[in-house]
């Protein structure tokens, strides 16, 4: 379990340690000839971990570095000076991360014996409404030892705080230094997961990835170290320049960095109204960045709670659920804090009534209630192992589809949306052939995002509910019904169109086949363009839809092969002439399956569908 002390500079924090473990947490030569702790201290014994932390008010970023991997909290106030300004922050600190485990000690009682009950009474007051409105209060003097046992029993008996330990490995570093003969070794509390020698992290935000040479748990030697331990980490791969306090190691999975941040916090009562980017310093796990704060809603008041997006300026590496302080702009004052909603938000949409909803919802199943969800975003941002997400996907009443979660009355709602929706469109309009995939999503509710609805598709068509005609969808039965005249002129248009698919005849070259006025034959091959058998490609210039398929395919494989689509290269594939190549790929520029660069065209992969053809087929 690991104790993180807190209260105002020089009410015996460091001394009540030592009298605990036996161990001095100031290491550096200035905190001894000072006797004021000023960086974080470590000590262990009897299956405790001690975080030490400065009392000074310059040093609240630090003590906040050095309380967020805590299980529990040691409040030290002494006897002969009762509750102090950085008491008051201290707690306040200790209220908005959350941590709801703790022990209070009034130290100096030898020198103060009369203040004790007054001193009690007023932690007691200070500690009602905060999460350690429970913590005992116990009277100790680390100088006779009085009261030493009793608060050594008090801590043992907090017991540590639930860890997942079959969660990805995350350790929040503090600390990062060399040792002569073994390099870099770097120190943190491992919230989740486990971490054994041999193991290949990342260090985040960086990217870098290391491996792990070395390790201590505990102050001990050992081959393997789990969530709730402090280690020691000596990494290979890593540049001591480049690891800095707040800085994650993690696993490969759970690495992606974010600048910005969609929260929930509380505003103290000392605390101005938040009104958009208001720049504030900002501190999540040992990380310290400065940001924008902005409320999502309206302004948020002293002592009110509201939905904030923090814009930062370093990366962090944060998930859902973690505890953020927020501190002034001139770091002198604890402002508010919070949790950590949403690491990776929309940019979109942000402020709107749906989103805001989505932010508030509870749980998954209320989330899904609301929304569909990106699952690899939602699995990553909640750590979670595949085996943790069939558990909360069976919890929810969830499924996955096409990547992302959805209710499994949601699905049910897709899958009969198509069969009605094209059961619709066959009985008013038979002669049409159904629907592009683009136009099927569209007409779905909620217009689910393109790889859902292409899943959900491709499940009606494996279950045979869907058929597929080319670029069309439509239910397994339907055949288009033409009239009599139309059957028949297109079974001309198909032959003779096809004959040189790539140069069909234009519609004056059709005439005497058709024995139709031009204006008439143009109308009847507009016509079937309206129904998407036909494409006009140019003024007069009627292809099949699966010639101009093919001529998408085409290209799709010039700029697989050669990074670009050049008129000459076209021209070549198809074999026809440079006017009509350029007419044609000046087609593929208005439909948006190519853009234009100079005489250089380049694809768009997500646009092929429209024609029927698709994106992986290019890119094997």
């Amino acid at each position: 379990m690991i104790i993180g002390t807190a209260g105002h500079v020089d009410h015996g924090k460091t001394t009540l340690i030592h009298a605990l473990t036996g161990i001095d947490a100031d290491r550096l030569p200035e905190e001894k000839r000072r006797g004021m702790t000023i960086d974080l201290g470590y000590a262990y014994a009897g299956g405790l971990g001690f975080v030490d932390v400065p009392g000074h008010e310059r040093f609240v970023h630090t003590m906040l570095a050095g309380v967020g991997g805590i299980d529990a909290a040691l409040l030290v106030v002494a006897a002969d000076d009762g509750i102090k300004p950085q008491t008051l922050e201290h707690v306040a600190i200790l209220d908005l991360l959350g941590i709801d485990r703790g022990v209070v000690a009034i130290t100096r009682s030898d020198l103060a014996p009369g203040e004790v009950g007054r001193v009690t009474a007023d932690i007691a007051a200070l500690l009602a409404d905060t999460c350690l409105a429970t913590a005992p209060i116990l009277v100790v003097s680390a100088i006779t030892g009085a009261g030493i046992e009793d608060l050594r029993s008090a801590l043992a008996a907090l017991g540590p705080k639930p860890r997942d330990r079959d969660a990805y490995p995350r350790l929040a570093i503090d600390r990062a230094f060399l040792v002569a003969g073994a390099g870099v070794v770097v120190t943190g509390a491992l919230a989740s997961g486990t971490i054994a020698v041999g193991d290949r992290l990342v260090l985040s935000p960086s990217g870098a990835e290391v491996r792990v040479r070395g390790l201590h748990a505990q102050n001990q030697r050992a081959e393997r170290g789990v969530a709730g331990q402090r280690l020691a980490l000596n990494l290979v791969g890593a540049d001591k320049a480049a690891v800095v306090r707040g800085d994650y190691l993690v696993a490969t999975e759970i690495h992606a960095p974010t600048q910005r941040i969609d929260a929930r916090i509380r505003l103290l009562p000392g605390a101005r109204a938040l009104r958009a980017d208001t720049p504030m310093h900002l501190h999540l796990g040992a990380a310290h960045v400065t940001a924008r704060v902005s409320p999502l809603a309206s302004p948020i008041g002293p002592g009110e709670i509201g939905l904030v997006r923090a814009v930062l300026d370093q990366p962090v590496a944060a998930l859902i659920g973690d505890r953020l302080v927020l501190r002034d702009a001139g770091a002198t004052k604890t402002l508010g804090g919070g949790v950590v909603l949403d690491p990776w938000p929309i940019l979109r949409g942000a402020r709107s009534p749906a989103r805001l909803a989505q932010l508030a919802a509870p749980d998954l199943a209320a989330m899904l209630a609301l929304t569909r969800i990106n699952w690899a975003a939602h699995a990553r941002g909640h750590n979670l192992r595949p085996a943790a997400e069939a558990t909360q996907l069976q919890a929810a009443d969830a499924v996955l589809c096409g990547g992302y979660a959805l209710a499994v009355a949601d699905l049910a709602g897709l899958d009969a949306a198509i069969t009605a929706g094209l059961a619709a469109l066959h009985r008013d309009h038979p002669e049409q052939p159904g629907l592009t995939q683009d136009r099927l999503r569209a007409s779905l509710p909620g217009k689910p995002p393109r790889a859902l609805a292409a899943a959900v598709i491709d499940r009606a068509l494996r279950a045979g509910i869907l058929r597929q005609d080319g670029a069309f969808l439509c239910l397994a039965d339907h055949r288009a019904q033409l009239s009599a005249t139309d059957a028949a002129l297109w079974e001309i248009l198909q032959d003779e169109l096809a004959a040189d698919r790539f140069r069909p005849p234009r519609v004056r070259d059709l005439l005497a086949r058709t024995r139709m006025s031009e204006p008439v034959l143009r109308a009847s091959m507009r016509r079937f363009a309206r129904l998407s058998w036909l494409v006009e490609v140019a003024p007069d210039h009627f292809y099949l839809r699966d010639a101009v398929a093919e001529m998408v395919a085409i290209a799709a494989e010039l700029a697989a092969r050669d990074g670009d689509i050049s008129a000459g290269g076209f021209r070549d594939r198809v074999g026809i002439g440079r006017n009509l190549v350029i007419r044609i790929l000046e087609f593929l520029d208005a439909q948006g399956v190519t853009y234009r660069r100079g005489d250089i065209r380049h694809i768009r992969a997500d646009r092929l569908e429209r024609f029927g053809v698709l994106e992986k087929s290019v890119r094997k």
